[in-house]
C-alpha cells in the first residue's frame, strides 16, 4: 500500500494501481480539514526518466503559482504525447486518485502545460471541462479541432512570437477564432523568447494570478 505525502514540500510519488509516477508539490498551510486547489501540470517532451514532470513543476508552475496555495501535480507521460485517450484515461484515474486521498476544491482547478505539455493541455482540457475550471496552455500546438470546440471553461493562452519549434502563427489564428466565436479566451504573446527558454514564461504565467483568482471567484 502506497504512503502518500502529507507534509509541504516536493515529493516524489507512485500511483500503484496505474504505475503512475508523479511529483506532487505540497503548499505551506495545507491541512486535510480544509479543502486546497488543484493545479495539474503537465511536463514538455524528451525522454522521460522517472520523475520526468518534476522538471517543469520546480523549473516554472511552482514559481509562478505558488502564491495560489494550491497543490501542484506534475505527472509523468506514460505514452508518446499527452493528446490521446490512453494518457487521458491516465489522467483522469490520477485526478480521482488525488480527489479520493487529499482535500481537494472542485472549483478550483487548473490544468497548464508547456510545449507537448501545452499541448495536451488543449486536447485534455477540451475533453474533460468538468473536472477543470481554467486552462493554461504554454507554446503548446492546438489541436485541429480547438476552434471548433464549445469551450464552457475559460482559457489563457501563453506563445512566444518567436516560437521556432511551434509555430505562433497557427496558435494566434485558433486565439481569434475562437475571441470571434464568443470563447471566454485570452492571450498573452511573448517577444524575443525561444521555445526553449522556459523559464522566460515563469513571470508570464506568474502574471495570470489574477486572472485565476477572477476564475475561481477569489478575491
Amino acid at each position: 500500500m502506497e504512503v502518500l505525502a502529507r507534509q509541504p514540500g516536493i515529493h516524489e510519488q507512485v500511483f500503484s494501481r496505474r504505475n503512475q509516477r508523479y511529483t506532487i508539490a505540497i503548499p505551506a498551510g495545507y491541512v486535510e480539514q480544509q479543502a486546497a486547489p488543484l493545479v495539474l501540470a503537465l511536463h514538455y517532451a524528451g525522454p522521460v526518466t522517472p520523475f520526468y514532470g518534476k522538471g517543469i513543476l520546480v523549473g516554472l508552475v511552482e514559481p509562478a503559482l505558488q502564491e495560489l496555495g494550491a497543490l501542484i501535480v506534475a505527472p509523468d507521460c506514460q505514452h508518446e504525447s499527452w493528446a490521446n485517450p490512453q494518457s487521458e484515461s491516465d489522467i483522469v484515474e490520477l485526478l480521482a486518485h488525488l480527489q479520493d486521498n487529499y482535500a481537494l476544491d472542485a472549483h478550483r482547478t487548473l490544468i497548464t502545460g508547456y510545449s507537448l505539455g501545452g499541448a495536451g493541455t488543449w486536447y485534455l482540457a477540451a475533453r474533460n471541462q468538468s473536472r477543470f475550471a481554467a486552462a493554461i496552455p504554454m507554446a503548446g500546438w492546438p489541436q485541429p479541432d480547438s476552434a471548433h470546440v464549445r469551450w464552457e471553461i475559460p482559457l489563457f493562452v501563453i506563445h512566444s512570437r518567436q516560437d521556432e519549434i511551434v509555430p505562433f502563427e497557427q496558435t494566434e489564428q485558433i486565439v481569434r477564432r475562437l475571441q470571434d466565436s464568443g470563447a471566454d479566451i485570452e492571450c498573452m504573446w511573448l517577444q524575443d523568447v525561444t521555445h526553449y527558454e522556459t523559464g522566460y514564461f515563469i513571470e508570464p504565467l506568474r502574471a495570470t494570478l489574477p486572472w485565476i483568482r477572477k476564475v475561481w471567484k477569489v478575491i
